[in-house]
């Protein structure tokens, strides 16, 4: 007698609307681009009011560093516990440091703590980049990935002028110690939210026990402790000091003059992948004879198909936004008369949210129809907007342009740009590896911002030779090579 048939198992029950990837991913990326900015833009307020000297303001260039160096840790965090846990750490220590920062107030805090902390706060915050874009991708399947893109770049913004708008003001209005408060009651209500609500998606791979044993060995502590006694001992005796006829030389070439110190880790970075491509067979040897879980995240990644023309789409992409954005300001402020209320209206309020719905479309568009789809049409949109630039520039009597012309264009450009950071972020995605999801979106990254540097430090040299006319239409020419390589990169069908 034939078994009766098994009940129909029930469905998992619906998350609640606060619950679902959108309240998460939009929070997660909040909480990424919120102590990015205090490390990179309230530390220098901070500094200013505290009367530093520019020479030595110079120097919290360094806080920037972690982010550029943080691919050299992103494959720990693929190999070791959970990317789950990782972002749920690293946030209750950004808290943690938060709340020091409350505690010894602003203006009147002894220097080298208030360095240490954002120095910590750095090291920190990049690590919970890499654990908020690795659990992106454990979170979602690829059809998610894309129809949430928006809500990343739209919240990561919004972070950004969280920061910059609000925030400032009330440390100049009530006091540093007031605004530290603030970022860390709302830093822990998010961590509060993410603790219950972030999804599972992850087996742990190996204990994060397993980590500090190795990490704490005195083959690795010592060398580490003698490198900082040394760095100490040279700066004690300025022995960084560079030949002054060495520092003229380098300061008459635009370009070089301009890089600061990530910028120069940014072009070491190219030149390092580009030499471990070029040895890619004998590291291959070396891998089969001694197995590396952390070199074999590098090693996939220089695998891949075609990753040369992947590697030089990456470096060019942000080419002629760089270009744009920093000559866009002095360009409407110098010769239209724009002022800086006017700007931040046109810019961040109108242009904000036209990037965040334009990048909300391109995520939905490129989830319904794929990538290879959209492709040409977004990246056209993003970069033939930069004309319109030209345009105001070329035109016989720029100062009669009128503010509402200006908030168009400027509006119309930022929706370009937002569809054409919909296709990056979907095409990083689409280049890193199921197995080493965090450490290849921490390594292209790295790489994207060496590209959008360079083009960044030879703005200003290229805009006097040029005039603003003809240094615009140089924005959209430089983004012709990046889209001539749409013809050759891989990735861009569904599957990798």
């Amino acid at each position: 007698m034939p078994s009766p048939p098994e009940p129909p198992a029930s469905p998992a029950p619906r998350p609640r609307w606060w619950q679902g990837p959108w309240g998460w991913v939009s929070t997660t990326y909040f909480a990424e681009g919120y102590p990015y900015t205090i490390v990179n833009s309230a530390a220098d307020a901070l500094f200013t009011v505290m009367g530093m000297k520019l020479s030595t303001l110079g120097l919290t260039t360094i806080f920037h560093l972690p982010w550029n160096l943080k691919f050299l840790w992103g494959p720990f965090v693929d190999q070791y516990e959970t990317k789950r846990r990782w972002l749920l750490t690293s946030e209750i220590l950004l808290c943690g440091l938060l709340f020091v920062l409350t505690a010894v107030g602003g203006a009147g805090a002894p220097l080298w703590l208030l360095a240490a902390v954002f120095v910590l706060l750095a090291m920190i915050s990049a690590t919970h980049d890499i654990a908020v874009d690795g659990f992106y991708l454990e979170g979602l399947d690829p059809v998610e990935q894309s129809r949430y893109v928006g809500y990343r770049a739209g919240m990561y913004r919004l972070a950004m002028l969280a920061v910059n708008g609000p925030l400032l003001v009330l440390a100049d209005l009530l006091g540093w110690r007031q605004a530290w408060l603030l970022s860390l009651l709302l830093m822990t209500a998010i961590t509060a939210y993410h603790w219950v609500v972030l999804p599972r998606p992850e087996v742990r791979k190996r204990p994060g026990r397993e980590l500090w044993r190795r990490a704490t060995q005195a083959k690795i502590v010592v060398p580490l402790l003698l490198l900082a006694l040394a760095l100490v001992w040279a700066h004690g005796h300025a022995f960084f000091g560079v030949p002054a006829e060495v520092a003229r030389w380098f300061g008459a070439i635009p370009v070089l003059g301009a890089m600061s110190l990530p910028g120069w880790l940014g072009v070491g970075l190219l030149l390092v992948v580009l030499l471990l491509l070029a040895l890619l067979p004998w590291i291959h040897r070396a891998l089969d004879r001694r197995d590396s879980d952390y070199a074999r995240a590098f090693v996939v990644f220089l695998e891949q198909r075609r990753v040369g023309a992947l590697l030089a789409f990456v470096l060019l992409f942000r080419t002629g936004e760089s270009f744009l954005q920093k000559m866009r300001w002095p360009f409407l402020h110098r010769e239209l008369g724009l002022s800086l209320s006017a700007y931040g209206l046109a810019n961040g309020t109108v242009g904000l949210a036209a990037t965040f719905v334009a990048t909300l479309l391109g995520g939905y568009l490129i989830a319904r129809h794929g990538l290879r789809r959209w492709i040409w049409p977004f990246l056209l949109a993003q970069n033939l907007l930069n004309l319109l630039y030209a345009g105001l520039a070329l035109w016989p009597e720029p100062a009669s342009i009128g503010l509402g012309v200006i908030t168009v264009v400027v509006s119309v450009e930022h929706f370009g740009a937002g569809l054409g950071t919909a296709v990056f972020m979907v095409y990083l995605m689409r280049c890193c590896d199921p197995a080493h999801k965090a450490a290849h979106m921490a390594l292209l990254t790295a790489l994207m911002s060496v590209g959008y540097t360079l083009a960044g430090v030879a703005s200003g040299a290229l805009a006097e030779v040029l005039g603003y006319g003809p240094y615009f239409v140089l924005t959209f020419v430089a983004t012709l090579p990046m889209m001539a390589l749409v013809l050759v990169v891989p990735h861009l069908s569904d599957d990798r």
